[in-house]
């Protein structure tokens, strides 16, 4: 006789002041009835039915309602349509959801597996279209301040990647107003799994602060290759997105404008301008938002540094675009300072390299202008 396993559900904690009401309930609700270690979830509340401020209370005598983890993402959409919810909380929520998937993908204490590793992926994409639900119509300053209170956690690249994906649907919709949701949760989606293949690079690595060898920064730029392949051997259902987008930001999001960059040195309109958003999103991130071990610069700031890598690095029309109608800041911030060309977004910094630009060198022969043409000319 074959014995079948039965997979185990798992349930998360709601708060009571989060729970919609005078509204179907569009998620079932339980109670933990045990007094023992053994859990035994009962269902209180079935999806369909209206609660009131006073069925909420009464719930209180419980201590905890749970929600199954198979209906996280319908809790996720009853926060964003509720207007009783600030949006900090409800970003908190999401991100906090987006942090389980990503630490489903990330962790190396986790079982590496197709399987599991497709469900945190189509979970990231639950949590993007919830985000994308709350955040669209924000502008730069707005999100950067709403960034700015939220929790940040010990693994750099979670706290990276989900204001990354913030930041890259945000420019996305102002740099296209058209663009339809499902188009905002597939910029989100490229920018959230940018990193995707910093699974295959060791975690002593990844949080390195100090500077890397020449072998761990080949390792590193590994990465977006490496994240387009398990992209593509992994089952997922990622319904309304664009997958083929996906993947050009995963593989693309370090080329540069003027062709330098990593793994297929391409430039200019040959790099996806989804993958062109997310550069600037994930450049903008990596020197405004405020970490542990690091202090970051102000917008300003970090806008002129910015303005530096633009032809080169960035994409100078988009960047411009990016200045004058998403940040609204005009270019005042401190001159003479800049990154180091080999500057990579992809690793935590003690501190910012930041150091002064060093002057050109200008040709011993500038004086004499006509007689170096007739040099030439000879």
């Amino acid at each position: 006789m074959s014995v079948v396993s039965v997979p185990q559900i798992s349930y998360f904690t709601v708060s009571f002041d989060l729970i919609t009401v005078n509204t179907p309930v569009i998620y079932d609700m339980y109670v933990n009835s045990s007094n023992t270690n053994k859990d035994r979830f009962i269902k209180i509340v079935s999806k369909g039915e209206v609660l009131t401020s006073g069925t909420v209370d009464s719930f209180k005598k419980y201590h905890r309602v749970y929600v199954s983890e198979d209906e996280r993402h319908l809790y996720m959409r009853s926060l964003v349509s509720s207007d009783s919810i600030e949006d900090l909380e409800k970003v908190g929520i999401i991100k906090d959801s987006a942090v389980r998937y990503l630490d489903d993908i990330f962790s190396p204490s986790k079982e590496f597996n197709t399987e599991i590793l497709g469900q945190a992926l189509e979970g990231c994409h639950e949590s993007m279209k919830s985000m994308v639900g709350v955040i669209k119509d924000y502008d730069i300053n707005n999100l950067k301040n709403l960034i700015g209170d939220l929790s940040f956690h010990d693994f750099y690249t979670y706290d990276h990647s989900i204001n990354v994906s913030m930041y890259t649907v945000l420019i996305l919709k102002h740099l296209k107003p058209s663009s339809t949701e499902d188009e905002l949760t597939t910029a989100g989606l490229g920018g959230l799994l940018h990193d995707l293949g910093k699974v295959k690079v060791p975690t002593h690595i990844l949080n390195k602060t100090d500077k890397l060898t020449d072998q761990e920064f080949a390792i590193i730029k590994s990465h977006p290759k490496l994240g387009i392949k398990i992209f593509d051997e992994t089952p997922m259902i990622l319904e309304g997105a664009n997958r083929e987008v996906i993947k050009r930001v995963i593989v693309e999001h370090h080329e540069n404008w003027n062709g330098t960059g990593y793994p297929n040195s391409i430039k200019g309109e040959e790099i996806h301008l989804v993958s062109r958003v997310c550069a600037i999103a994930d450049f903008f991130d990596a020197i405004t938002t405020k970490r542990s071990y690091s202090d970051v610069l102000p917008i300003e700031d970090a806008l002129k540094v910015m303005e530096r890598t633009a032809g080169k690095k960035l994409d100078p029309h988009m960047f411009q675009f990016f200045v004058e109608k998403i940040s609204k800041v005009v270019l005042k911030g401190r001159g003479g300072i800049e990154l180091p060309e080999d500057f990579d977004t992809e690793k935590p910094h003690k501190e910012l390299p930041i150091q002064k630009i060093k002057p050109q060198k200008i040709s011993s022969n500038f004086t004499k202008p006509e007689e170096s043409k007739k040099k030439k000319a000879a």
